[in-house]
Order: C-alpha cells, then sequence, then structure tokens
C-alpha cells in the first residue's frame, strides 16, 4: 500500500512514529473524501466567486490559493458559466475605466 508509506514517511519525518495499521490509512482516506465531497458546495462557491475572479485579475494565482474552487468550476457547468459571465463584466469594467 504506497499511501501507506507515503503517510508513515511524512510521521517519520516529524518524530519518529510506530507504523500506522491499514485500517488507520483508510480511515483517514475516507475522512478526507468525506470533508473533500462537504467542502465545496454551489453556495459555498457564490460565495467566494467575486473575490476569486479579483484575485485571478490581479494576477494572483487563484487555483493555488483556492484549489477547491478551480475543481468546483472545472466540474459544475453552472458555476463555471456564472464565473465566466463575472470575470467578463469585470474586465469590461476594468477596461472602461482605464480608457
Amino acid at each position: 500500500m504506497k499511501i501507506k508509506n507515503f503517510f508513515q514517511n511524512i510521521r517519520n519525518k516529524i518524530s519518529p512514529q510506530p507504523e500506522l495499521s491499514d485500517e488507520v490509512v483508510l480511515k483517514f482516506l475516507d475522512i478526507l473524501e468525506q470533508v473533500r465531497a462537504e467542502e465545496m458546495s454551489c453556495t459555498d462557491l457564490y460565495a467566494r466567486l467575486d473575490q476569486f475572479v479579483e484575485d485571478e485579475l490581479k494576477g494572483v494565482d487563484a487555483e493555488k490559493i483556492a484549489p477547491l474552487i478551480h475543481e468546483h468550476l472545472d466540474m459544475c457547468g453552472e458555476c463555471c458559466e456564472e464565473y465566466e459571465a463575472l470575470l467578463s463584466v469585470v474586465e469590461h469594467t476594468n477596461e472602461e475605466t482605464q480608457t
């Protein structure tokens, strides 16, 4: 189980630890999956979309700062359309204020 070795290596770098059992590793992975599935809903995305667009337009690597938003946009067509519309409006507004 390669993932088990990965976790063990991380733990041992911090301080030597007894080996993780397969059960512990599987439970940890299950918890991560649950958190990931619950973490970014469309409502959550809409609440953070303005800042995400502003950061992108400032040149900030928004994908690194907010990977769950980027992932949600890749999977959800409606949110992606909302993002593209907002991005277009903000870019157009910025162009008008600069001229």
